[in-house]
């Protein structure tokens, strides 16, 4: 039976075994630090990286930066990070997912939508019919997106925030909790209101 190794130990990291409990998977943690006996040292566990290579492996980790970081090391290393499904979510058959993705329970993937790699769509969030969510974007918790919205890369949307349908939103732009969208959003830049306006612009 393969095993499932989670990197993180937190909040995030326990959504994902409480997901993958349903599959009857030996589920361990991976973190920087050993402190009970199903945590596995993130050291150790790159340094015995050929062991681990036949079982699956998970992002638990809720940062963007953290968690691209992680992304990139074990692509590096030559392990692609299993996509982690909730069987109570709904994921259109025409719908294409990335690797290392993470839908929680109660959310809703539409029809010819594409999910990139390394991102989260977290509890009862809504990705409508033809939407691109951009590598290493994070959807918390109650999102909804319209039809044909466009996400670039490292994107993250605040609790119970939505975009109306056909809006573009630039590469590492966040959008503030409860914020409603209309209008496209440039990248670097932060948005939060209703309707959503530039609050803040980041110059990295």
């Amino acid at each position: 039976m393969k095993r499932a190794f989670i990197f993180g130990n937190g909040g995030h990291a326990n959504v994902l075994a409480s997901i993958l409990k349903n599959k009857n998977q030996e589920i361990f943690f991976i973190d920087k630090s050993r402190t009970t006996a199903d945590v596995i040292n993130e050291d150790e566990f790159f340094n015995e990286i050929e062991s681990y290579k036949n079982h699956e492996v998970f992002l638990g980790i809720g940062s963007n930066k953290i968690r691209t970081s992680i992304y990139q090391k074990l692509i590096n290393a030559g392990i692609t990070p299993s996509n982690c499904i909730s069987k109570h979510s709904f994921i259109a058959h025409d719908a294409k997912l990335g690797n290392g993705v993470v839908i929680c329970p109660g959310s809703v993937v539409g029809s010819k939508a594409i999910i990139g790699n390394n991102t989260i769509i977290n509890t009862m969030s809504s990705v409508d019919h033809d939407c691109v969510l951009g590598d290493n974007s994070q959807i918390t918790c109650g999102v909804t997106f319209g039809g044909n919205v466009i996400v670039g890369k490292n994107c993250f949307f605040g609790l119970k925030s939505a975009v109306i349908p056909g809006i573009n939103i630039g590469d590492n732009a966040i959008v503030m909790a409860g914020s409603i969208v209309v209008n496209d959003v440039p990248q670097k830049v932060m948005v939060g209101g209703n309707p959503a306006q530039i609050i803040e612009r980041k110059n990295n």
